[in-house]
């Protein structure tokens, strides 16, 4: 299996915000995106949980999931910045002040099974940043939600290339 090529960030910069204004609407998607039961945190906590039961099977794959978690921990840096710069406070909780709770991570252990789930996981981001672009008013915000869009699009690919690799060597 080729893992050591794989990308898990797309190439190229991530934008800056310019002229943000306090916003609460904005701030609550920015929550929603960083902080909720389908976020980036859980994104994080997700991959890292997946890295050490990978490791026990194939290191290589479980060294995969901890890169991606790293993507989304630069994911989440910008999104707990934007709620400050749209005025908000980056309390780990929704817009809604649910607060995180680590119930939000599946803890399966069957290695195609968590590349099924963060494959529909990867999507469901998608989804929320393409519904955060059409609803935000702040361009360079839209920017750097299209920025994330291709990373997570990244993502999928490397789930897809593994879970084929997975299904191949029969783990």
């Amino acid at each position: 299996m080729e893992l050591d090529n794989i990308k898990v960030r797309v190439d190229k910069p991530y934008p800056k915000i310019v002229g943000a204004m306090p916003d609460q609407m904005t701030v609550n998607i920015l929550k929603n995106l960083a902080q909720s039961r389908t976020s980036e945190l859980t994104a994080i906590l997700q991959y890292v949980y997946q890295s050490v039961i990978a490791d026990k099977s194939m290191e290589e794959i479980g060294g995969i999931f901890e890169e991606i978690g790293i993507v989304e921990m630069t994911h989440l840096d910008m999104l707990m910045h934007a709620i400050t710069e749209f005025g908000g406070i980056p309390k780990y909780e929704d817009s809604l002040g649910n607060q995180f709770n680590t119930n939000y991570i599946n803890y399966n252990t069957k290695l195609k099974d968590m590349l099924d789930n963060n494959i529909v996981a990867e999507q469901r981001a998608i989804d929320q940043y393409k519904d955060g672009i059409k609803r935000v008013k702040n361009e360079s915000l839209k920017d750097l939600f299209a920025r994330i869009i291709e990373d997570e699009q990244q993502h999928i690919k490397v789930f897809k290339y593994l879970k084929d690799s997975v299904q191949f060597l029969s783990i």
